[in-house]
């Protein structure tokens, strides 16, 4: 089984470039419509929210502010570097990078459409550095 992901963006172009410059990631497939970024058995696909039609549920206000009750999350094989890479852009945080209860290490920010993304390390890696 294989798992995606779609996001729906106001802006296309400006999510693309949140991905890529912000997170470093790199997109696999990228169209006038939506952007694909592929890694495994998991998609995530950003797609322009214009393609909705008015009856669908998500025009409709059916989650409003976009991504209300998501918690997106990506780990990272390099934390302490993606944290640096991010200030150094001068994104705004939502929380500062720690060590967590569980034993993994995380901070969090917002994307351009309001998605709430916590970013994380793995802890197969963090284990080893112990």
């Amino acid at each position: 089984m294989n798992f995606r992901l779609e996001l729906f963006v106001k802006d296309l172009q400006k999510s693309i470039r949140f991905y890529e410059e912000i997170l470093g990631l790199t997109f696999y497939k990228k169209h006038e419509t939506g952007a694909m970024i592929k890694h495994v058995d998991f998609a995530l696909l950003l797609t322009h929210d214009a393609i909705l039609n008015e009856n669908h549920y998500l025009k409709k206000g059916g989650l409003n502010p976009k991504g209300k009750g998501m918690e997106l999350v990506l780990v990272s094989d390099d934390i302490e570097g993606l944290y640096q890479h991010v200030l150094e852009k001068n994104y705004p945080m939502e929380s500062e990078l720690k060590l967590q209860s569980w034993g993994m290490k995380d901070f969090r920010i917002i994307d351009p459409d309001g998605y709430y993304l916590r970013l994380t390390s793995n802890k197969l890696n963090d284990e080893l550095k112990q």
